[in-house]
């Protein structure tokens, strides 16, 4: 179950530029210093996660950062890399980028 906050939170956190703690609290139906608590093992296992404090503040992913390539086989990372591009939208491109495909 860890493990799967863990990349659930993960997943959340490339979908969008910034998110609140409670925000991923009431999603994941946790406390937020469990999240912080997630937050600390992304950190730890080299995930560059950011926190900004105040109105418009919010718990990020570095921008330059792209998930390792050990994830997806090169055929997987084709494939996905097709789908994505026949969808043609901003977020798709987004997303090619951000998986570095």
């Amino acid at each position: 179950m860890k493990q799967y906050l863990s990349l659930s939170i993960l997943l959340e956190l490339t979908k969008k530029e910034k998110v609140t703690a409670k925000y991923l609290a009431n999603k994941f139906e946790i406390s937020t210093r469990s999240v912080y608590r997630y937050l600390d093992e992304l950190e730890s296992a080299g995930i560059p996660t950011y926190t900004q404090v105040g109105k418009n503040g919010g718990i990020g992913i570095e921008k330059n950062f792209v998930l390792d390539r050990i994830i997806l086989n090169s055929q997987e990372k084709e494939l996905l890399k097709n789908c994505l591009e026949n969808i043609n939208t901003e977020n798709s491109k987004n997303l090619i980028l951000k998986l570095d495909l």
